[in-house]
């Protein structure tokens, strides 16, 4: 397949709203900065217009542009849909609202006057919201070991999993319970724990599922590891690992450090 074809497919996947096969078109290799040739539109472009706020943020983690401009000459911040999704943008805040007011006023009215609208989003698959095609799991040109080793992460979130080693008795599951620190690991910082497929799930979607479920978490947090010695950082870009790669450990815990930024 041309790579052109797949970096439209990965600008149809942001579209769509389709977080686990953008995460596999990125870790194939595919130009996330890649632009439409019609409407000169970003796969970063597309998840803010179309107010997909979670595939806007892994964008901008694996490196998306976000002062690349389409033929218009907006960039993605310009057509986002939602302060929400604008909060992910690094430096932007709430105080920034009233000054792009404006420029988000006129993104309101840029989709009804586009000449050209993507046929993925004139007549959506809806099917295609979820899965991953077969298309973003193939080798990137010049792969390293790293690469292959993500996309074998992400073919095993779609069902392929890797056989496990029993623990007690055939059918053992691949969940864990985690318990969950805020600042460090001890007695009084423990606010409670998650139960998740550490195979399935990657550490910035358990950072998702930690929001969801826990109370007393810090708004803007990274990760560390506790390992019953010491705790060890665990780097932004581990966070697209699988739990179960990164908490290896059978009695590891996380411990969440407060950040100031989406970057931390």
């Amino acid at each position: 397949m041309m790579a052109d074809e797949r970096e439209e497919n990965l600008r149809e996947m942001a579209a769509l709203g389709n977080l686990k096969a953008v995460q596999a078109y990125i870790r194939s290799g595919v130009n996330v900065n890649s632009q439409n040739k019609m409407n000169g539109r970003s796969a970063l472009h597309w998840a803010c217009v179309r107010g997909n706020q979670a595939v806007a943020e892994l964008l901008i983690r694996a490196g998306a542009d976000t002062s690349v401009a389409d033929n218009k000459g907006q960039t993605p911040l310009d057509v986002c849909k939602s302060d929400a999704t604008r909060a992910v943008f690094p430096g932007y805040s709430a105080t920034d609202l009233h000054h792009d007011e404006a420029a988000a006023g006129s993104a309101q009215d840029v989709e009804p006057e586009r000449s050209f609208v993507p046929h993925y989003l004139a007549h959506p698959d809806l099917s295609k919201a979820w899965g991953i095609p077969d298309d973003a799991l193939v080798d990137a040109p010049r792969d390293s070991g790293y690469m292959r080793q993500l996309q074998h992460e992400a073919s095993v979130k779609v069902g392929q999993r890797e056989p496990v080693a029993p623990a007690a008795g055939a059918g053992a599951s691949a969940e864990r319970e985690l318990l969950v620190y805020s600042g460090q690991h001890s007695e009084e910082c423990l606010v409670g724990s998650v139960v998740v497929d550490a195979q399935a799930l990657t550490v910035a979607e358990l950072g998702q599922r930690i929001r969801e479920e826990l109370d007393g978490v810090p708004t803007a947090f990274g990760f560390a590891r506790y390992n019953g010695k010491q705790t060890v950082p665990v780097g932004v870009k581990q966070e697209a690992f699988s739990v179960a790669r990164v908490f290896r450990g059978s009695d590891d815990a996380v411990v969440l450090r407060a950040t100031t930024d989406s970057s931390h």
